[in-house]
């Protein structure tokens, strides 16, 4: 940009470049190559295995975790230390190889550059790797090339472009040779400028390398990539919170633990015991494997439904974000043109289906049921087309080549039963004229009989004016314009078709001559057709209170058009264009980010504002996209999205989840999926934390009033690991609530335990503490146990309190007589399971003598089991006010539980 060669002419560019139109020398190209570099992307990279390894044992929890170890170390403890240690590396490895294996299903390398072209060198033309490409060598290109680096126009035949993994213009592109005029002009509206990474459809062009590799747009976007922070995905964010106050609640408690036995005379060795023993029951030591389970489970779950997560902690991010921000071409559209409406002189036709399939009927919108015009305009679109379509009997797709528009309409022709191939073997074509922008049409003639019919097709006010009828009526002009000007406005790209009598010579000369007198068939109006699933997902997506922008490099009506008709916005709705953008200060920016929905005609640097503008606004974002443009703003999302099919590897490098698919749709599968696993993580820290705080307030209540220490800490980790451990990989399984996707999302500030669990977790704690503490009172002063069987059986209501109070965690507010579980009979399996690995440890000997437990008669089972049901009794009580609260407020949410129920 900073040369603007769009502004330059052809001579001005060759000077500035130093080359000319013979190209350069081979000793000139080597030294060029030698200064400017290879034309090639620097790879991404690579995260080594130990870097990723590594980052495993990261965070303030695990950190507490490895102190604890050391200490117990120190102490001599080592089944604690032992203990610890396997929960670390257990840890380490699950998250390492889900990590590793999601890193290799994903295409990582760039290869939108890699590919040969002809060039000028030394007076011939040659074939070379475009990664010797340097600026000024003189490149030829034709239909189906890839770019290799940016050029200048020089020379041109009727040259089309793919834009659409650059610019997001979903329609192919004319190009010229003519100068711009503004050096500010965004790449989308550079018309003598071909990029990187973009694709000849129509035509053949010779230009003249004006910059190469990272210097190129494609170049730019990955340079910005570099320098783009990564947003953090929002479980990282609130389990980064949570972590920090559990160690900081860890070393507060040790220390009061310590103080409070030392004021009452304990000996001082015997208080630090007690606080290793605090820190060992206020660290949810299960936690880092619990979560990393419920990710991993939801990882698999959403792979199934073509959702494929690259980082762990992203898994439950789609599910927490309440902004979408996507691009159209190719994520809610289908980037295949498809032929939408056809009008004829008597009447209006709508044509359905999408993209290239062929499936499809015609409507009558306005006129007459039978319409023979249409067919007459078909035959001539298929006759004036350069385009191949053949179906696969295999699959039953249409395999294509050629210009788009000239697909679609043999596309459209099909629909109808006609055939080009058939077409032209009845009426041989016996000469064409191409189409050039100069020209603004295309013909083909054919032989009918004893006559040359002259097909045309081509820009609508330029067949109008060669126009003299309308077949076998007169032609109204302004009828014909206001059609025009009707089907522009929907965001519709119109051509015009027309034949007539053409002169017998014609196949002999060298550039036919188009007849004088045309008799107008009519309009056919097409587009980049929306996914038919794409209506469906956005309204899924605002059921679920996540707004959804649209910010598209396309045009305005276009993109206005798609979001009307898709739900994005409705009827009269206003678009902001990257030139509005361009003209805003932040603050003007801000206001408009709050208020609009669609973005129209913007540049890859506008989507980034865009998406940081909403995160400073205190939203979630997850960004989609498909393209090179899209890769800056997908890497600064909370969660990045691109499509794995059409995605291009740039835009996959920079997002953490891709589609397999390309399916809109399935980014609603991610949200309920991740929804889910947000839930289940919720579910699976109340489970730990609560019972962790229960038995914090169990030590602390002994302390207060005297007593022995109600459990060991090689008990408590047993109870915390080897019976809890299995629960949460239960847990973690949960199906899901009912009516998940109906709810709106969480406050992007919201913590893992808000005012309602914080309210439960108390109450919860309190009862476990009070239930252990006067339990081990009474077996102490008043059954007269001695301290081993007054553990030993503390350590077993600990055991069934864990397990009954799995069935209140499956849903914050349904209450537990209303999940079966049968629901989830993995849950049901890990309670059972977990009870039975205590059993067999009371009546094992090294585990009876490692814990220090042994087997109790079948009354203590009975009486244990019913001191444990405290827990069910108090939750299900804390149910029934929220839903009694909740029925008095008219709460949408707070009423879950009656649905539940009823």
């Amino acid at each position: 940009m900073a040369n603007a060669f769009h502004t330059l002419t052809v001579a001005e560019t060759l000077t500035k470049l130093e080359s000319s139109l013979d190209g350069l020398s081979d000793a000139d190209a080597a030294a060029r190559l030698t200064r400017d570099g290879r034309n090639v992307l620097p790879p991404p990279k690579r995260t080594s295995w130990l870097v990723i390894l590594a980052r495993q044992f990261a965070g303030p929890l695990i950190a507490v975790l490895i102190a604890a170890a050391v200490v117990s170390v120190v102490l001599r403890e080592y089944g604690d230390a032992g203990f610890i240690a396997v929960v670390l590396v257990f840890n380490a490895l699950l998250g390492f190889f889900q990590e590793v294996k999601a890193e290799r299903e994903i295409i990582r390398l760039f290869t939108l550059m890699r590919t040969t072209v002809r060039v000028e060198r030394d007076d011939e033309l040659r074939e070379i790797d475009a990664a010797e490409l340097v600026c000024g060598d003189i490149v030829w290109l034709e239909s189906g090339a890839r770019v290799p680096a940016d050029i200048r126009v020089v020379q041109e035949r009727d040259v089309n472009v793919d834009e659409s993994a650059l610019t997001g213009e979903s329609l192919s592109v004319s190009k010229t040779t003519a100068p711009g005029s503004d050096p500010k002009a965004i790449p989308a509206e550079q018309h003598n400028m071909l990029f990187a990474g973009t694709s000849i459809t129509r035509g053949r062009a010779v230009g003249v390398v004006t910059a190469t590799a990272t210097n190129t747009e494609l170049g730019e976007v990955a340079r910005e990539l570099e320098s783009t922070l990564r947003g953090k995905p929002p479980l990282v964010t609130r389990i980064e919170k949570l972590s920090k106050q559990v160690a900081i609640g860890t070393v507060g408690g040790c220390l009061l633990v310590f103080g409070v036995g030392v004021a009452r005379g304990f000996p001082v060795a015997e208080t630090f015991l007690m606080g290793v023993a605090l820190a060992v029951a206020a660290i949810p030591e299960g936690l880092p494997v619990a979560i990393t389970l419920a990710l991993a489970v939801g990882l698999k779950r959403m792979a199934s439904r073509k959702v494929l997560v690259r980082r762990l902690e992203a898994v439950e991010g789609l599910g927490s974000c309440t902004v979408i921000c996507t691009d159209k071409t190719g994520t809610l559209t289908m980037n295949e043109l498809t032929v939408n409406r056809i009008a004829t002189p008597r009447g209006l036709h709508e044509v359905t289906g999408a993209g290239y399939s062929l499936s499809g009927e015609f409507r009558v919108l306005e006129g007459k049921q039978e319409d023979p015009g249409l067919d007459s305009v078909l035959e001539s679109a298929c006759f004036a087309n350069e385009a191949t379509l053949a179906r696969d009997e295999q699959t039953g797709k249409a395999q294509v080549s050629g210009d788009p528009t000239d697909i679609a309409l043999l596309v459209a022709g099909r629909k109808r039963g006609l055939k080009r191939e058939k077409l032209i073997e009845h009426h041989p074509e016996v000469a064409t004229l191409p189409f050039e922008s100069e020209r603004q049409f295309a013909a083909s003639f054919n032989q009918q009989e004893d006559t040359v019919v002259a097909h045309l097709k081509g820009a609508p006010e330029r067949i109008l004016a060669m126009c003299t009828d309308a077949g076998d009526a007169p032609l109204d002009v302004e009828n014909v314009r206001r059609q025009i000007a009707e089907l522009s406005a929907g965001g519709l790209r119109v051509l015009a078709i027309a034949r007539g009598v053409a002169s017998s010579d014609v196949a002999h000369s060298s550039v036919p001559v188009v007849p004088e007198k045309l008799s107008y068939l009519g309009l056919i109006a097409m587009r980049d057709a929306p996914r038919l699933e794409a209506q469906t997902a956005i309204r899924a997506c605002h059921d679920a209170s996540i707004r959804v922008i649209v910010a598209t490099g396309d045009h305005a009506l276009t993109a206005v058009a798609v979001a009307i008709e898709l739900g994005v916005v409705e009827e009269g709705a206003n678009s902001i264009t990257g030139q509005d953008i361009e003209a805003m200060s932040d603050e003007e920016f801000h206001q408009v980010v709050r208020d609009t929905n669609v973005f129209a005609r913007v540049t890859p640097s506008h989507k980034l504002r865009l998406v940081n503008a909403l995160k400073e606004q205190g939203e979630l974002v997850a960004m989609t996209g498909d393209g090179a443009n899209d890769a800056g703003a997908l890497k600064a999302a909370n969660i990045g999205v691109a499509m794995g099919l059409r995605g291009t590897d740039v835009a996959k490098e920079a997002a953490r989840v891709v589609i397999t698919d390309d399916n809109f749709a399935s980014i609603v599968a991610g949200i309920e999926e991740g929804r889910i696993v947000h839930e289940n993580v919720r579910n699976v820290v109340a489970l730990l934390v609560m019972t962790g705080l229960g038995e914090v307030f169990a030590i602390l209540f002994a302390i207060v009033i005297g007593l022995p220490m109600p459990l060991t800490a090689v008990q408590l980790l047993w109870a915390n690991l080897a019976t809890e451990g299995l629960q949460v990989v239960g847990l973690a399984l949960e199906p899901g609530s009912p009516g998940i996707l109906k709810r709106p999302p969480r406050p992007p500030d919201e913590r893992i335990f808000n005012r309602m669990m914080i309210v439960r977790t108390i109450l919860v704690s309190v009862v476990i503490g009070v239930s252990i503490t006067s339990t081990h009172w009474y077996l102490l002063e008043v059954a007269n146990f001695n301290v081993f069987a007054a553990s030993n059986m503390v350590l077993l209501l600990l055991v069934l309190i864990e397990n009954i109070h799995i069935g209140n965690c499956r849903n914050e507010r349904r209450s537990g007589f209303a999940n079966s579980p049968l629901r989830n009979p993995w849950l049901l399996g890990a309670a059972v399971t977990a009870q039975g690995v205590h059993l067999l440890a009371m009546n094992w000997g090294p585990t009876q003598r490692l814990l220090g437990i042994e087997p109790v008669s079948v009354g203590s089972w009975l009486a244990m089991f019913a001191i444990s049901l405290s827990v069910l009794v108090v939750v299900e009580l804390h149910k029934l006010w929220l839903w009694w609260r909740g029925r008095e407020t008219g709460s949408r949410e707070q009423t879950s539980l009656l649905h539940a129920v009823n």
